[in-house]
């Protein structure tokens, strides 16, 4: 596996940090994790390109994580392929993301209708998933009534988990037990205890309990990213622990 770190950040406008976005590279399949406003152009500065992704898979429904589906499907309308893996992207969400899906397809109509590129929604449920070379298993965690954290192994038996927002629970450590690698959120210091949210006492806790032996901070809100981060958790021995940095390359 391979992970591209498209948008490190928040909603925030800054200018090191674009929003939320990830490639994962696995299998044969490229699928974009994510992917808030600019990640398109992050695409491109990271010398990929939109036609390589297969499927999409967003954590929850905010619009720091999902706003760039209608332009992806827009640009794949107005752009000629350079690469092509698949026909058809599928975007997988949360089963309650169809009634954003229906409305948001409703009103751009053919502006993002493309019979040459189709796309679908596939809803992913609680559990776990058996793709070509991969298997997904989706846990629910604490953020919104519909947030997913992903936990994907390859055929090597290489393990990636993805958070998306969450707070400290007990399917967090669940889904981060032993893990190759962790990107998970940690957006605000130990004196913004925002619900939802990770700071760094409790990136240290989990760190004790889940034990994964390489960790990836990222959703660095301004407040937080004060080059201070990595001292304020006290990550035991053995755990490499680092903070993402947009357009960052990361083999697992």
């Amino acid at each position: 596996m391979r992970l591209t770190i498209l948008g490190s950040g928040t909603l925030i406008p800054v200018i090191n940090r674009s929003n939320p976005g990830y490639l994962l590279d696995i299998g044969d399949e490229t699928v974009l994790l994510d992917g808030g406003s600019g990640t398109l152009r992050q695409i491109a500065r990271a010398d990929r390109s939109i036609w390589e992704i297969s499927r999409v898979f967003y954590s929850h429904f905010h619009i720091d994580h999902t706003n760039e589906l209608m332009p992806l499907l827009f640009a794949y309308k107005y752009s000629i392929p350079d690469s092509l893996k698949s026909p058809e992207i599928i975007i997988h969400a949360h089963r309650d993301f169809s009634k954003y899906y229906n409305k948001l397809t409703e009103l751009f109509e053919d502006w993002i209708t493309n019979e040459n590129h189709l796309y679908s929604f596939q809803k992913i449920e609680i559990g776990s998933t058996n793709f070509q070379k991969y298997k997904l298993t989706a846990y629910p965690t604490v953020h919104t009534p519909q947030s997913l954290i992903y936990r994907f192994e390859d055929e090597e038996g290489s393990v990636f988990v993805y958070t998306g927002d969450t707070d400290y629970c007990k399917e967090l450590i669940e889904a981060s037990l032993n893990v190759d690698l962790l990107l998970i959120e940690c957006s605000f210091p130990d004196t913004i205890d925002v619900e939802g949210h990770m700071i760094p006492e409790k990136i240290t806790k989990l760190l004790i309990d889940a034990k994964p032996k390489q960790v990836l901070l990222t959703h660095i809100y301004p407040m937080n990213d004060d080059g201070t981060l990595l001292e304020r958790i006290n990550c035991p021995s053995g755990i490499k622990i680092s903070v993402a940095e947009d357009l960052q390359v990361i083999e697992i």
